[in-house]
């Protein structure tokens, strides 16, 4: 806990990490009645406020980035290994960490690299639960403290290849295609990026230095996983380009130059990611699309869009694709359903608690309109899935509290992992995430 203005009561609550994870920076956990400055991102929550750390007294605690998808994803040249142990897990982004204790100390000796939180192999092999005893088949990338493993199967169950690209995004462009390529973000058909024919030509990354094919990655990542977690961004979209030996075309995190302009669509509304949703906007200057530099290392804001504000989409051209786009909201926000501002005094969803909790949350929430509304609150998986409905009726304004005990429409007891309850009252929605640790 952090006590900011010295009354001996906590202001925030402070989130380090499990009980092992020590940073290479030599930073420590502070004592009780230490002064500390804390450099960190804040997410609310309905009892007290909780900063992730990323610094400590100016030393480095943990990135504030944290991207899986820097792991290796080709792993052709990769050593492969078959290692045995208890799955350890750091809950405390929003992305879970997966860890693998070989020798039983309590304390990782690798990081699990699954891909994204969202990916499901059609084998039925299932990202393990905390404390499972597991065998991993992987490929082992070493150079990372602890190395990490990128798993190929799990106590027997197929997850991804061990060649070539990813199974969970992206698709090959080829250099003399006498027709557009469209590649679209595997979880939002509505996102999508169109490489003209004669792009990968001279005058480009490099001219003749492009590959005769490319394969492209696109994905969404969540705000507050963005480079400098820039204010108030609601979404964010990573890019990679690769060569047949997946290398990557102008380097990690590096913007990638073509020959012609590309076009591109951004989707910022509901998708298979199930990141909360933007009320639909009248005025395009309430949505702003921003880029992340990577000579300056600071967002800039894209030089000429388009918001399409009734689909929720964001139409630009550019012939230098990008690492990472923001989509930043403004805090007014207009209907265009019925041309006024949409006040968020109709109705008010608060972050459950427990969270993480187990075996039992509670979700409390607040209705305010004058009149009888319908109001629902249903849970969903991260693949967008419902999985059950607490709440679906009339409402009266008032107070109200419901709890979830962890179980789908059919009473079956869910896995562990992060959900998302979502609260609609008329027309208009709020999500908040949840985890469910068992």
């Amino acid at each position: 806990m952090l006590d900011i203005d010295s009354d001996g009561t906590a202001d925030y609550a402070l989130a380090f990490g499990p009980d092992w994870y020590q940073p290479e920076s030599g930073a420590v956990r502070p004592e009780v009645g230490e002064t500390v400055t804390i450099v960190g991102a804040v997410h609310d929550n309905a009892q007290l406020p909780v900063i992730i750390v990323f610094e400590i007294n100016g030393l480095i605690w943990r990135q504030p980035v944290e991207n899986w998808w820097h792991q290796s994803q080709w792993t052709d040249s990769l050593e492969v290994v078959t290692v045995s142990g208890v799955v350890l897990v750091d809950t405390t982004y929003f992305y879970f960490h997966y860890y693998l204790d070989e020798d039983g100390d309590a304390e990782p000796d690798y990081l699990l690299n699954f891909g994204p939180h969202w990916y499901e192999p059609e084998s039925g092999a299932l990202r393990p639960e905390v404390g499972a005893t597991v065998t991993i088949e992987g490929g082992l990338k070493t150079g990372n403290t602890p190395p990490a493993i990128v798993v190929y199967s799990i106590d027997g169950l197929y997850w991804r290849d061990p060649v070539g690209p990813p199974p969970w995004s992206g698709s090959w462009v080829h250099q003399n295609r006498s027709d557009s390529a469209r590649v679209h973000c595997p979880t939002d058909s509505m996102s999508w990026l169109d490489i003209p024919p004669g792009a990968m030509h001279g005058g480009g990354q490099g001219g003749h230095h492009f590959a005769d094919s490319v394969f492209c990655e696109f994905g969404h990542v969540y705000g507050d996983s963005l480079p400098n977690c820039p204010d108030s961004a609601q979404y964010g979209f990573y890019f990679n380009f690769s060569d047949p030996q997946g290398h990557h075309v102008a380097g990690n995190g590096k913007a990638v130059k073509f020959a012609t302009q590309t076009r591109m669509a951004l989707h910022y509304g509901e998708c298979d990611t199930m990141m909360q949703p933007l009320a639909k906007v009248s005025f395009t200057d309430n949505v702003i699309l921003q880029y992340w530099d990577d000579n300056t290392n600071q967002w800039e804001e894209v030089d000429d869009y388009r918001v399409d504000s009734f689909n929720q989409q964001i139409y630009f051209q550019t012939d230098n694709v990008n690492a990472y786009y923001a989509i930043i909201v403004q805090s007014s926000i207009t209907s265009v359903e019925n041309k006024k501002i949409i006040q968020p005094s109709k109705f008010k969803l608060e972050q459950n608690y427990p969270n993480p909790f187990n075996p039992k949350t509670e979700i409390q929430y607040q209705i305010s309109s004058d009149n009888m509304t319908a109001v629902s609150l249903k849970i969903f998986n991260l693949n967008g899935q419902e999985i059950r409905t607490l709440i679906n009726k009339n409402h009266i304004a008032g107070n109200y509290q419901i709890s979830w005990d962890g179980k789908d429409n059919f009473g079956r007891t869910v896995s562990s992992g992060i959900y998302l309850y979502r609260l609609t009252v008329g027309n208009i929605t709020e999500t908040k995430r949840l985890v469910l640790m068992k």
